[in-house]
């Protein structure tokens, strides 16, 4: 819609989960659109069962500390990005 990203992202088993590739790409894409666009990983980066309550993505809906460590990982990755560019908070 006009007001949303979203990022498919396949796994490769029953259980959700991403692999190593898989993860760090998520992770990448998602720093570099919440730079781009100024958006808070917090408060800003949702999953789709957070809208519909749809089971999606499954790893991180079943594993919700997985889904807070993710947002956490993308902060850092933003954090990190701001220090190789000299920028300071």
């Amino acid at each position: 819609n006009d007001y949303t990203v979203s990022i498919e992202v396949c796994h490769p088993d029953d259980t959700g989960k991403f692999n190593d590739a898989t993860m760090e790409s998520l992770e990448q894409l998602v720093a570099w659109l919440c730079e781009t666009f100024d958006l808070d990983p917090d408060a800003d980066v949702i999953r789709h069962y957070d809208v519909t309550g749809k089971i999606c993505p499954k790893y991180y809906v079943e594993n919700e500390d997985a889904w807070l460590a993710f947002r956490a990982d993308v902060s850092a990755r933003i954090e990190e990005d701001k220090t190789a560019n000299g920028e300071t908070n």
